[in-house]
């Protein structure tokens, strides 16, 4: 999933370690298997927009996590917007990675 986000002025940094590769995000997403990866870029250093892309194995597996962690993910969702990090989150799609073929490999 890719969605942009317009962050408060000064908060920069604190989203960044939020939604960074080792933040508070990617540790909830990293309870699925099914989960690839996170990645948390500004669209340009003098901007308050960043684009956050989740990588996930295939959208059923992202599904299963959402339903799983129904409740981590609304909590979450709320104490951004309590913390007063983003002022809008836009969803720009959903891509996924092949998932595993029958020998377990992943296919790229």
């Amino acid at each position: 999933m890719v969605r942009e986000f317009v962050v408060h002025e000064g908060r920069e940094r604190d989203f960044e370690t939020v939604f960074g590769r080792d933040g508070i995000w990617a540790e909830l997403l990293r309870r699925s298997q099914e989960f690839v990866e996170t990645d948390c870029k500004p669209e340009l250093e003098t901007d308050r927009r960043y684009r956050v892309t989740d990588r996930w194995y295939s959208h059923q597996g992202f599904e299963s996590f959402r339903e799983e962690y129904q409740q981590e993910y609304e909590k979450f969702s709320r104490l951004i917007l309590n913390e007063g990090l983003v002022e809008r989150e836009t969803v720009l799609g959903s891509f996924y990675e092949d998932g595993p073929d029958e020998s377990g490999l992943v296919l790229k």
